[in-house]
């Protein structure tokens, strides 16, 4: 192998990953639905032509594990022999990285005739059919009911749109107008990296471009081994958390999981964990990697490069028939909730290992939130997907985040006057809840309160969310954070509060559904607090004693 200049290794590195952030803007700023446009629901990536990922924009923590499973499973469908310039495929299948409305865009990259690499990306698309709109139903009993299912599929071939391929996705969703804007956004954005990955060898010459993108990957190994053995002490940790529920039955879910630090190297070990349930509350295999990923990364250095390289000394192991790595029928609608209390599991694990070096558990949950019905102001069918923020838990030397998302949503909010002005919605009330966080040294985060109100027609609403009944302890003696409550009509003589963490109900004009987030755990002895954090929470409004 050539000799590599590590200079070249980090100008190359920072370049792909500017290549895939300049992605990532094209994409949301030429998306046509709010939770793309606003809420930047998305990831960018490129890959080397056996599927590694090489450069992938800090997006969506999820989506980590997603298109490093993702790639890999187009390529098994279509081979590198059969692609050609181009193309661009199109797939949503679950055992391709993601639920149904995750759909990914994958376009080949060529060089004088030869393939050189991928560039993709992956959005959430806020309708892709099935039972309820939004495509993201709580109380599906399997994947059909969820949506349409897209293999890998050539969308354009040879530079050729496929139109019956297009068809058959317009002809299923709620909201295909926004639905072609979007994908033809996601199109866009992978071209564009296509484009920029081919200035870069013609300036710099293919030999250099897999050298240096090979030494990129082993950068990343090195950096990460290094710091597994700086931050995390040799041992096993054991962790397990419950999810409140199914959505259709009371009990409690366990999520267990075994990490097993062993010098440079990390072991995730999900045995233990409860089978799948009958319900959208199951979540994928690429999950419970993405998880991993994700919490592993952020505690030994966010700051190293994202791709397949940092991911070589991480090990997964994930049981089959488990509530996260259910058989392919499985419902999965409700899933996203699940990855979260998988991420929260694994930073339980940590805080076994030293709680100096991660925070205290969070409000817990991204709180899906969807409406969908007929706009009665035009007439046309509508889709509203959004996920609301909540506390994050303090750490070792700082307060916890107020009202934001965790773990592995890292979308924006929708802005009120863009919900109001797309959507047949009024947003009552946005704030945030005081006194919500958990006492400590260091105090949680506060959650947040948003009410919406239905207006002029019937909508079907579906919430998927969780911690509404039970929630893990602060960290170091601190206190627990408050827990999340969901709550319809609240105030009128018809107000009901769900006795499950996962609701689908039809909701008349002028009904209203409001989320109570949670705040974050706090972190340490609440008499060690300094007195000037107290008294600048109570000038805040931020507690009430």
């Amino acid at each position: 192998m050539p000799q590599i200049d590590q200079v070249e290794v980090e100008v190359l590195s920072n370049h792909l990953i500017s290549i895939v952030h300049e992605m990532g803007a094209i994409l949301r700023r030429t998306s046509y639905s709010p939770n793309i446009r606003e809420r930047e629901d998305c990831s960018c990536v490129l890959a080397d032509t056996t599927g590694q990922i090489i450069a992938q924009a800090e997006h969506i923590p999820g989506h980590l594990g997603m298109l490093t499973v993702g790639i890999p499973y187009l390529l098994k469908h279509f081979p590198p022999n059969t692609l050609n310039e181009g193309d661009v495929f199109m797939f949503n299948t679950p055992e391709g990285g993601s639920h149904l409305p995750d759909i990914r865009i994958v376009v080949p990259i060529y060089h004088d005739g030869e393939l050189v690499g991928l560039s993709a990306n992956l959005a959430h698309h806020a309708d892709v059919g099935g039972m309820v709109p939004g495509s993201m139903p709580s109380k599906s009993t399997e994947i059909w009911q969820e949506g349409l299912i897209l293999p890998p599929l050539k969308l354009y071939s040879k530079g050729v749109l496929n139109k019956p391929v297009m068809d058959i996705l317009m002809y299923n969703v709620r909201t295909p107008t926004e639905r072609e804007g979007d994908l033809n956004a996601q199109i866009a954005a992978a071209q564009l990296g296509q484009r920029r990955v081919q200035e870069v060898i013609q300036k710099s010459g293919l030999s250099y471009w897999k050298t240096y993108t090979e030494g990129i990957l082993d950068y990343s190994e090195r950096l990460m081994r290094a710091k597994i053995r700086e931050r995390f002490p040799d041992g096993k940790y054991y962790s397990e958390l419950f999810i409140d529920d199914d959505g259709m039955d009371d009990e409690r879910i366990k999520i267990a999981v075994t990490v097993t630090v062993k010098d440079d190297s990390v072991k995730v070990d999900y045995s233990g964990t409860d089978k799948q349930r009958a319900s959208g509350v199951n979540c994928i295999l690429a999950n419970c990697v993405s998880a991993a990923y994700f919490v592993v990364k952020a505690v030994a250095d966010p700051t190293i490069p994202v791709n397949s390289g940092c991911y070589r000394p991480i090990e997964v192991y994930c049981p089959e028939g488990t509530i996260i790595s259910p058989d392919p029928t499985a419902a999965i609608g409700a899933g996203n909730e699940t990855w979260q209390r998988i991420a929260e599991t694994l930073v339980g694990a940590v805080l076994q290992a030293d709680p100096s070096i991660v925070k205290a558990h969070s409000h817990g949950c991204m709180n899906n939130t969807v409406f969908g019905g007929t706009d009665p102001r035009t007439g046309k069918v509508y889709t509203y997907y959004e996920t609301i923020g909540g506390g994050d838990g303090a750490r070792a030397l700082a307060d916890g985040m107020d009202g934001v998302h965790v773990m592995g949503t890292n979308t924006m909010n929708t802005p009120v006057e863009v919900v109001e002005m797309y959507y047949p919605l009024t947003i009552e009330e946005y704030s945030l809840r005081r006194d919500t966080g958990g006492v400590g040294k260091h105090r949680g985060g506060l959650g947040i309160k948003r009410k919406y109100r239905v207006e002029g027609h019937t909508s079907t609403l579906t919430a998927n969310s969780d911690w509404i009944k039970q929630k893990p302890d602060g960290t170091e003696g601190g206190g627990r954070g408050a827990m999340t409550r969901l709550v319809i009509n609240e105030g009128t003589d018809k107000e009901v509060i769900p006795g499950f963490c996962k609701v689908m109900q039809k909701l008349q004009h002028g009904e209203t559904f409001t989320v109570y987030s949670g705040g974050g755990n706090g972190y340490g002895d609440p008499a060690d607090r300094d007195q000037t954090l107290v008294e600048r929470d109570l000038l805040d409004d931020k507690i009430s004693s």
